[in-house]
């Protein structure tokens, strides 16, 4: 038992120097970093109002309803007609304002109306020298297509920041389309 040890009999040791250990700064908070696929862009969703277009657009069909009443005694017809010519005159008292687009990770923002990908069936962008614009497909009927114009906004990041949220698919152009577009409203 030589080897036991009486506590009580030990020299007293001196204690050990405590390890000092730089201090440690605990932020509380939290960096909020931009997402890196958010494009934003301002442009106007309809072209200028071009006054002397839609008084052609509207005489024309004033004309034509007229035509159509002379010749056929029909009266639903022109009745179309001339409510679409109130319309067009309608829309060019509206103000021509700007709208702004943001494309993020949930979906496609126009000013305050937000599109989730969810709801979107495709989207195709329209790129040729006098035209450049996103269309999106959206599931629901009641509204089909969404035309944004890019103006300056390139148009590779946009796709790249949505071909991974919706399939990428071809819009052709309507006849309305078309018509809308050599109308100028």
């Amino acid at each position: 038992m030589s080897q036991t040890i009486d506590l009580r009999k030990k020299e007293k040791i001196s204690e050990p120097e405590p390890i000092i250990e730089p201090a440690i700064e605990v932020k509380t908070e939290i960096p909020i970093i931009p997402e890196a696929s958010d494009i934003r862009w301002s442009t106007h969703l309809s072209p200028p109002h071009r006054r002397k277009q839609v008084i052609y657009t509207t005489i024309g069909l004033l004309i034509t309803a007229g035509l159509v009443v002379y010749f056929t005694n029909d009266f639903l017809f022109p009745i179309v007609l001339i409510l679409s010519a109130v319309v067009i005159n309608l829309n060019m008292t509206r103000p021509h304002r700007q709208s702004e687009i943001k494309v993020h990770a949930t979906g496609v923002s126009i000013d305050d109306q937000n599109h989730h990908y969810a709801d979107m069936k495709s989207f195709w962008i329209e790129y040729q020298p006098n035209l450049k614009e996103l269309s999106i497909e959206l599931k629901k009927g009641y509204t089909s297509k969404i035309k944004v114009p890019l103006g300056e906004t390139n148009p590779l990041e946009i796709r790249q920041a949505m071909v991974s949220y919706v399939p990428e698919k071809e819009h052709e152009q309507s006849l309305l389309d078309h018509i809308v577009r050599l109308i100028g409203i």
